[in-house]
């Protein structure tokens, strides 16, 4: 009771903050199951989950794209005859872009559904909606114009003729997702998910263009888990996003060591992956979890066309997390029970 307590607080503190922002990207996606599908709030074992994350990319050619934000998510209500569990969650984001300062931050609700198809509690089908506000700002006065140069030297005191309807505007923003669940023993485990965002197609023209609207974006993921040997694991992941005309595909996988149960039954591990952004970057992710702690850096290396600008320097990611759990008598179970 006492972290639902602490974890409610915490929303109505953040509340009072000014929540919004733009899509952030992350490399390590599966570190961040509920900012890519609202479905899977809550889904875990233990009362109550917080985490944060950064990343810092193009450092090489320009002025840093900065990505850092926090979440948190819990089950509100586990019904055991019902076989069902009822979840909420929170994302916050901040990202901040290039020499204009380009500036998105971001508060998100997220309200989950789990039901169980199965008497064994391991295969499940989970349904969400996610709920934010977004405000985006920029500033023009960092940039320099053509028509702010003479004889080909730059002026700034040269006024722009062009002028610009607005610098900060606020928008509202929804998304919805399904997933699906399956944990046939303790070694093997499957989701995957589809999900939407920005259905309400916001406007965010600059210059209040009615015809400028945010589309919508679609994402679809595989995350597995299969144990080959009593310490080795290999954790595939799959991602793809399409939002109009542009895609993103990164695909790849986790070389998992398992140190098993420890005294607490914890499975504790330290996994290295290697992944492919299409056309893109290829990157390195390493990290591990020890008890409720779960930790992943990565780096990317860009292999695309830009490489002559970023000599293949990309960016760099790390993403943090702890589960909050009510301690109890340790008991070995032939079929996990994740919710009940």
């Amino acid at each position: 009771m006492r972290h639902k307590t602490c974890f409610l607080c915490s929303i109505f503190l953040l509340i009072s903050l000014n929540l919004s922002g733009q899509d952030i990207h992350l490399s390590q996606f599966w570190l961040s199951p509920v900012a890519i599908n609202p479905s899977v709030a809550g889904f875990f074992d233990g009362n109550a989950r917080v985490g944060i994350y950064y990343r810092n990319q193009w450092r090489a050619i320009s002025k840093p794209y900065q990505t850092m934000g926090a979440f948190a998510d819990m089950p509100l209500k586990k019904r055991v005859r019902q076989q069902d569990i009822f979840s909420m969650g929170i994302n916050i984001d901040f990202d901040q872009a290039g020499d204009s300062k380009y500036t998105s931050l971001q508060g998100t609700f997220s309200f989950a559904y789990a039901h169980a198809l199965n008497r064994l509690n391991n295969h499940f089908i989970m349904g969400g909606v996610a709920l934010g506000a977004v405000q985006r700002s920029w500033d023009y006065s960092q940039l320099k114009f053509d028509e702010q140069y003479k004889n080909g030297i730059y002026d700034p005191d040269i006024p722009l003729s062009e002028v610009f309807a607005r610098n900060k505007f606020i928008f509202f923003d929804c998304g919805a997702g399904v997933s699906w669940f399956y944990q046939p023993s303790v070694d093997y485990t499957m989701q995957a998910g589809i999900s939407a965002f920005h259905l309400n197609r916001a406007y965010i023209s600059l210059y209040k263009d009615d015809d400028i609207r945010l589309p919508v974006k679609v994402l679809t993921h595989f995350m597995g888990s299969f144990a080959i040997h009593e310490h080795i694991a290999l954790e595939p992941n799959v991602y793809y996003a399409i939002q109009q005309k542009y895609q993103e595909f990164q695909i790849g996988l986790n070389f998992v060591y398992l140190f098993r149960f420890d005294i607490k039954w914890y499975i504790n591990k330290f996994f290295v992956g290697l992944y492919y952004r299409w056309n893109d970057a290829v990157y390195l992710s390493t990290g591990g979890e020890w008890r409720r702690i779960k930790l992943g850096i990565c780096y990317d290396f860009n292999v695309s066309k830009l490489t002559k600008a970023s000599h293949v320097r990309g960016g760099v990611e790390i993403n943090l997390s702890y589960i909050f759990k009510t301690e109890h008598t340790p008991r070995q179970q032939r079929i996990p029970c994740y919710i009940f």
